[in-house]
């Protein structure tokens, strides 16, 4: 069942899933009294997670999407964060769904649009794992065994940093798309949170429009081959 349902999800995830980001604005009931405070720790939380996503595509790709909206994988993926992870951008959007919470202070988000995004992942984790264990078999099963599924094994992690090459190039072009939506969500919360006047939407606005006016300019980089993931091909 968790594994049709996650298929199912896989498939529609990017249609469906923004519309529980919009719970994220709904009401005006608060947690807590301290929207600032929680402003910054949901922030910082949410760019942990953005972080987290960065240094995963930076340090070492898997193919995301899967093939014909389909989970596929061409290879296993063992090293850079997989190495200590199984699912090291999963990790990464939940610690941003979480901090969107937080950062929105509203408890009709953290209290039912929150459960299921982490209700959709686990069924989504099933999925993949389904497949990846009939794919790839004892492989698979020995690094599920050797490598936790979603919080990470910080044995040798500094090494891991250390060591491994880091494609900027690769993480930029892969990536400027859910970093524009990440800033971009954070600078509407902070409007929630921070009451703002006209006067400070207006700096708000000026903001958002340089942060997708960035995310165009990559795009268009990207489409003309100026900024490629493999520089010379």
């Amino acid at each position: 069942m968790r594994v049709s349902v996650g298929n199912f999800l896989f498939r529609t995830r990017n249609g469906l899933f923004p519309f529980l980001y919009l719970t994220l604005f709904v009401g005006l009931a608060r947690v807590s009294d301290a929207d600032q405070t929680m402003l910054i720790v949901g922030g910082f939380l949410a760019l942990i997670g953005q972080g987290i996503r960065v240094l995963t595509v930076g340090l070492d790709y898997i193919v995301r999407g899967g093939r014909n909206r389909r989970v596929y994988a061409d290879d296993l993926v063992q090293s850079g964060l997989f190495a200590h992870c199984r699912n090291p951008l999963y990790l990464g959007n939940l610690l941003m769904i979480i901090g969107f919470g937080i950062a929105s202070n509203n408890p009709w988000y953290l209290a039912i649009t929150l459960p299921l995004f982490f209700l959709a992942y686990g069924c989504i984790i099933a999925a993949e794992e389904a497949y990846l264990s009939g794919r790839f078999g004892d492989e698979y099963r020995r690094y599920c065994a050797n490598t936790p599924r979603l919080l990470p094994r910080l044995n040798g992690l500094a090494q891991t940093l250390r060591d491994f090459p880091f494609n900027w190039r690769r993480a930029v072009v892969k990536e400027y798309s859910t970093l524009c939506i990440t800033l971009l969500v954070l600078v509407l919360l902070s409007g929630r949170a921070l009451n703002q006047t006209a006067e400070d939407w207006f700096i708000s606005g000026g903001l958002m429009i340089f942060i997708l006016l960035a995310c165009i300019s990559i795009r268009g980089l990207k489409k003309s081959g100026r900024l490629s993931a493999h520089p010379g091909r």
